[in-house]
């Protein structure tokens, strides 16, 4: 639900309230989102999977380093794929997520059976 212009202008003099009493709690606040920690983890969830990628090569001169690559691939595209998804399902925040499933959805779209 949208909120008005008064009830905008309220959230407003509320922010700037705080942002004049405690600056430093303004400033945690305001960067430490959900979204925020999910994107971090994601972005750590990618670079394993780079890692695992690099280790996976590396079954040419040991198995077991191949396997260990495959399994840190496969865990870090489940861990990654999961906070995309809970990243996806937040629709009050524009995040990461959203704009993966939105623009898959309009890829899908203009691939449909009237687009042929």
């Amino acid at each position: 639900m949208p909120l008005d212009d008064r009830e905008r202008q309220i959230l407003a003099d509320i922010e700037a309230r705080l942002r004049e009493e405690d600056p430093r709690f303004a400033r945690a606040v305001g960067t430490a989102t959900a979204t925020f920690k999910a994107r971090r983890q994601v972005k750590f969830a990618v670079i394993g999977f780079v890692v695992g990628l690099f280790m996976l090569f590396g079954i040419v001169s040991n198995l077991w380093w191949g396997l260990a690559g495959f399994a840190l691939m496969l865990a870090s595209t489940v861990f990654g794929g999961h906070l995309l998804k809970r990243l996806g399902d937040q629709d009050t925040t524009p995040g990461l997520g959203g704009q993966l499933r939105g623009g898959l959805r309009r890829f899908m779209d203009g691939r449909g059976p009237s687009n042929t």
